[in-house]
């Protein structure tokens, strides 16, 4: 296979990482403190964006392990190093601050399988990881599921693994709650997925085409939050809630894409760059904050 894509850097997506990050502060911020409904709601979508961004700024190195297998270690020991050591710290706070050491969940989150499974923990004391826990077992399994298919075509493989999880959430929309579908930790590999999918299309839609998209998707999804919310145990709501959002994303993470070659202005870059570097420490730190002030 022929590695035409290239490992480019794009400006707008530190702006987007920036406000996704600090969009899931202030959203639990609100959610957590004044039990704002609205604001948890809205969380959703910025924990969303993070994963379509991850998946399409993530295909590049994915290649490299695809056309070399030597790659693989190297991936592994870049993914780690940049997020294992701050998580961990930010656990040991955590659990800390909620006395939580010498238990069970303590050692679920420690090896982030607090997900796995419908009400695994006795106390979510650190909600806000479920998606790193997303994340990292993707790191882990990913590569070595596209290698042991080891198919020629890449894209025909990511169409396959994203229509077979869709099926099996159909499957699995019967029997568990929205919250499990949205944060299962295997069940959501095609969030991170759809985002190496955009990686063959986002050059084919107008600046105007992903604003109109992006705004029409957003304000349908917050217009729909009393309709989601109560009916949430409804198995087709829970379904194609999950697909909406990220169709939703994915348009926004064009958006981003494409508002790229305006941003001129080199202060700007370096500031858009800073804000998209504090997104991991703020997104697992603002708990923190949030159990000092509660």
């Amino acid at each position: 296979m022929k590695n035409n894509s290239k490992e480019n850097y794009f400006v707008g997506l530190d702006l987007l990482r920036g406000i996704s990050g600090y969009g899931v502060a202030i959203s639990h911020f609100f959610a957590f403190l004044y039990n704002s409904e609205i604001s948890e709601y809205v969380s959703f979508l910025f924990v969303e964006f993070f994963f379509v961004l991850s998946g399409f700024v993530l295909f590049p190195q994915i290649l490299k392990i695809y056309d070399n297998k030597k790659n693989l270690l190297i991936f592994y020991k870049r993914r780690w190093l940049r997020t294992l050591p701050v998580y961990f710290l930010s656990l040991l706070i955590v659990t800390i601050i909620s006395g939580s050491f010498f238990t069970l969940d303590f050692i679920k989150y420690f090896f982030l399988l607090q997900n796995f499974f419908p009400d695994f923990l006795l106390n979510d004391y650190f909600p806000v990881v479920w998606s790193l826990s997303i994340e990292e077992f993707f790191y882990l399994l990913f590569p070595l599921i596209i290698l042991i298919l080891n198919k020629k075509d890449l894209f025909k493989l990511l169409i396959f693994l994203v229509i077979s999880i869709l099926f099996l959430k159909i499957f699995l929309s019967f029997f568990f709650d929205l919250d499990y579908l949205r944060k299962g930790t295997i069940i959501r590999f095609d969030a991170i997925i759809v985002g190496f999918i955009a990686r063959y299309f986002y050059s084919n839609f107008s600046l105007k085409i992903c604003f109109f998209a992006s705004f029409i998707f957003i304000i349908i999804y917050i217009a729909s939050r009393d309709l989601v919310l109560s009916n949430v145990d409804v198995y087709y709501v829970k379904y194609f809630f999950i697909i909406f959002i990220q169709i939703l994303s994915i348009f926004v993470l064009f958006f981003f894409l494409k508002i790229d070659k305006y941003i001129k202005a080199k202060n700007l870059k370096l500031f858009f760059s800073l804000i998209s570097k504090q997104t991991y420490s703020v997104y697992l730190f603002h708990i923190i904050f949030i159990y000092f002030l509660h």
